[in-house]
């Protein structure tokens, strides 16, 4: 899909965000009470000048209680390793609806880490 988009920045880190921030998802994301596992992709590109990638994955539980110490690396090593990767990484509730997601945002271009 991000070759599809025409995002022009590093794909492979971009699928490396996109792998770690779905299993985050699916692991932590579905509450117990809930029988089914849902969790929602959704990759754009920004309007704006920078052409950076958006990646948003969408879960239905709208706590993220350790989000700090997951950016951290405190609480499991994915967050961390997506900044490392050179994504700024966010989190919030929908407007409408339930859960949360959680955005990682990729510059276009090269990343130097």
């Amino acid at each position: 899909m991000v070759t599809v988009l025409g995002w022009h920045g590093d794909i492979l880190r971009a699928v490396e965000s996109v792998v770690r921030l779905v299993d985050n998802g699916v692991r932590h994301g579905i509450p117990s009470s809930v029988p089914s596992c849902e969790v929602q992709l959704t990759l754009t590109i920004s309007t704006d000048e920078t052409g950076s990638l958006v990646i948003d994955v969408a879960d239905l539980d709208p706590g993220f209680p350790d989000f700090d110490a997951a950016m951290r690396g405190e609480k499991g090593r994915g967050l961390q390793h997506i900044v490392f990767l050179g994504a700024q990484v966010t989190r919030f509730l929908p407007r409408e609806g339930r859960g949360k997601t959680v955005r990682a945002v990729l510059a276009a271009g090269p990343v130097d880490v």
